[in-house]
């Protein structure tokens, strides 16, 4: 009963060794697991804070401005899409799409890349937590999607029975904790 928290502290090593540039949430896994530690083995109590630290973190999140969701089209070539507690749809139209990063924590990102055309080694970094990212892609785009799944997962439901040679392809590389990501037309 008092290792148990070694699961939280695993997940944010995990987190981080899949993909190091979801460096702050494995960092904020990791640390919560430690504290949980410390609590299980009676070094540290922090029934008292757990309030305090909530409403701190929620006030950082919401003075930085960030995790509020809409309806947006992009027209550059690469996406940066971050959601605390909230959602958003977003639009590429992008020629030269390059890719960039979704990361959503208890919330959810759709991303339209129907209208967008990858440029070469287009790869998008996505990381959902108690959330679920879905990003659509046209008919004749190569997706390979890998990553790291705990608790989660993620599908790739595209066809690849009769893609043309050269088909332009998306790498995605997701890390699905508690969550979801799925590919699709």
């Amino acid at each position: 009963g008092t290792w148990w928290p070694l699961l939280v502290i695993l997940a944010g090593v995990l987190t981080f060794a899949s993909n190091p540039r979801h460096w702050p949430f494995a960092l904020l896994l990791t640390a919560v697991g430690v504290a949980m530690l410390l609590t299980t083995m009676d070094v540290l109590d922090l029934s008292d804070l757990i309030w305090p630290m909530v409403l701190i973190v929620v006030g950082i999140i919401i003075l930085a401005g960030r995790g509020f969701g809409g309806k947006t089209v992009e027209s550059g070539d690469e996406v940066n899409i971050f959601h605390v507690f909230s959602g958003s749809e977003t639009a590429s139209r992008s020629k030269a799409f390059r890719g960039g990063s979704i990361s959503v924590l208890f919330g959810g990102a759709e991303l339209d890349l129907t209208e967008a055309v990858p440029a070469p080694g287009a790869m998008l970094d996505v990381f959902a937590a108690f959330g679920g990212v879905e990003i659509k892609v046209p008919p004749g785009w190569n997706v390979n999607i890998k990553g790291l799944p705990i608790f989660g997962g993620f599908d790739n439901t595209t066809t690849k029975d009769s893609l043309p040679e050269g088909a332009p392809t998306l790498i995605v590389n997701a890390t699905a904790l508690f969550g979801g990501v799925e590919v699709t037309h």
